[in-house]
């Protein structure tokens, strides 16, 4: 497949989950919502993060090598520290990250 063809699928995909999540919030507002829904919607950021790192994890436990399975775990687990202490977002996210780089130089 070309670049461009790439590029365009990018695209694309990009207009389509932005229409998707547009017409969500044009269609259906939060005000007609049931309560239980809406205060399930305040954990649906955290729930996607976390089936993130879960994939990512588990992509990086199944490599075959330990030195490229020691930087994913123990970037998760750093990432996980500082998620439980500061709760928030940004943060967690660069700590591991961070973390998984700097090992990964290393090892």
């Amino acid at each position: 497949m070309s670049a461009p063809a790439i590029l365009v699928a990018v695209l694309a995909v990009g207009v389509a989950s932005y229409l998707m999540r547009i017409a969500a919030i044009t269609l259906l507002p939060a005000s007609r919502l049931p309560a239980a829904v809406r205060r399930a919607l305040g954990h649906a950021g955290p729930a996607a993060i976390a089936a993130m790192v879960g994939a990512g994890v588990a992509a990086g436990v199944a490599l075959p090598e330990l030195a490229g399975r020691v930087p994913v775990l123990a970037g998760a687990v750093v990432a996980g520290a500082v998620a439980w202490r500061w709760r928030g977002l940004v943060l967690p996210v660069v700590a591991g990250l961070a973390t998984v780089a700097a090992l990964s130089a290393v090892l």
